[in-house]
């Protein structure tokens, strides 16, 4: 898969600030990020020296690194909905299970300072997914209704 596409009124900095988040909690291939440099190096005749920096980078930390750089003065929680959205559609693809995308929303939210109650929403969601995994309470199938909605709600780009 190629990089996504981006609202227009999405800056630089968030993108940059979306593909860093997400690849360092594991949503996002780090080759997402260095496509997406390129494709912007193609576009301009002056592509910005930090996404320069990102498409180089020879090796994962100095790709974090150029990424951190990068994102510096973006909107880190527009980024957290925006990887919000692609584990959205991971899980509706069948690319994650239930429990995956749970966990990677939790680590999205608190990488990209989504507010608490997101965080909790989905550490809650996480919890009714083991016990109903376990039979003790609740419907699997209910609950990944519910991590869907969770995950429709919260994925609003900006």
């Amino acid at each position: 898969m190629s990089h996504r596409e981006f609202p227009t009124s999405v800056t630089q900095g968030t993108i940059c600030s979306y593909f860093w988040a997400g690849v360092a909690v594991g949503v996002l291939p780090l080759q997402r990020s260095k496509d997406w440099a390129f494709s912007i190096i193609e576009a301009l005749d002056e592509p910005p020296f930090e996404v320069i920096e990102i498409a180089i980078a020879n090796d994962h930390n100095s790709a974090i690194d150029a990424l951190q750089a990068a994102a510096h003065g973006g909107d880190q929680q527009a980024a957290g909905r925006l990887l919000l959205a692609d584990i959205l559609v991971q899980l509706k693809a069948g690319d994650v299970t239930v429990e995956e995308a749970t966990l990677a929303a939790m680590r999205v939210a608190q990488t990209t300072s989504l507010p608490d109650d997101v965080y909790y929403q989905f550490n809650v969601l996480d919890d009714e997914l083991q016990l109903a995994f376990n039979g003790t309470y609740g419907n699997p199938a209910e609950i990944t209704l519910e991590v869907l909605k969770a995950l429709e709600e919260h994925a609003d780009a900006t």
